[in-house]
């Protein structure tokens, strides 16, 4: 797992950095730039006078979150003991803050979807600190202030299976985003399959608890007694779908900021060739 933690921390490390590196500002020639330029267009002062800017930074915050969780697969993996379970809860929260990242960044949508896409988020915070009764009337003024800016946009708030939707806006099918960060392909089923697993994992459920319980060894003085640990192959399969949905998601933001400098691609062609080593020790075992 060696170079597989040091390729996750190179990743992590670099679009953690970015912003800084960067000066914290979009590049001069950037689709994001463009888009501040026409910020006073869009404003809704005084409830939203930064609506763009705004998006942009959680956009940021989004990725931020999916590098963080990265940084932590690997370090789970920096001890002398490897986890069993933690590691597949870190894949799993990295790869929806992966999703909702390439979402909320992705470079050739109109201002008004970002928009839409920004406050839809905007709205559900809201929604769900209202839902866990965290300052409930706080929160229950900042859920109407997000929806009386939408209707300013002449946009209707609605639900979606009990989720916020911005004039037929809502967040993207994990599974699906999933699926398209790591194969681009609706025919594929692995966004599905890793989504299943991984929340079978998280909410304890006996079929994605038992895949970690190796085959039963007879015991010479009692019942078979079965061990429990972590297999290589699994690991690998998780380590290139966090490795990947991490470098794809990271890729829609540094091309949208225009922070895409040249050793951001070298960086990408670095990761991609080990994504390719992790699918080789995974699907043929070296």
């Amino acid at each position: 797992m060696a170079p597989t933690v040091a390729i996750l921390h190179e990743l992590s490390t670099a679009i953690i950095q970015a912003p800084g590196k960067h000066g914290l500002l979009p590049a001069a020639t950037s689709r994001a730039t463009a888009e501040l330029a026409a910020e006073t267009t869009y404003s809704r002062s005084p409830d939203w006078d930064r609506p763009l800017a705004d998006v942009q930074s959680l956009g940021g915050i989004v990725l931020l979150a999916a590098a963080d969780y990265g940084r932590s697969f690997a370090v789970l993996f920096e001890g002398t003991h490897a986890p069993v379970y933690g590691h597949l809860a870190v894949a799993r929260a990295a790869l929806e803050a992966c999703v909702v990242a390439a979402w909320l960044n992705e470079p050739a949508i109109e201002v008004p979807e970002r928009i839409k896409r920004g406050l839809r988020e905007l709205v559900y915070s809201a929604h769900e600190e209202i839902r866990l009764n965290i300052d409930r009337a706080a929160a229950k003024h900042r859920k109407s202030k997000w929806k009386e800016v939408a209707q300013s946009f002449g946009w209707a708030v609605t639900e979606k299976d009990r989720l916020p939707v911005v004039d037929g806006v809502g967040r993207p099918s994990v599974p699906d985003g999933i699926n398209k960060l790591l194969v681009d392909s609706a025919a594929a089923n692995i966004g599905r399959a890793q989504w299943s697993y991984l929340s079978g994992v998280l909410h304890v459920t006996w079929y994605a608890l038992r895949q970690a319980v190796e085959t039963p060894v007879e015991s010479p003085v009692g019942p078979p007694l079965a061990a429990v640990g972590t297999d290589s192959r699994s690991v690998y399969a998780q380590a290139v779908c966090v490795i990947r949905a991490l470098r794809v998601a990271a890729n829609r933001r540094m091309t949208f900021m225009g922070w895409a400098d040249p050793e951001w691609p070298e960086l990408c062609k670095r990761v991609e060739a080990h994504e390719g080593v992790l699918i080789r020790f995974g699907v043929l075992g070296g």
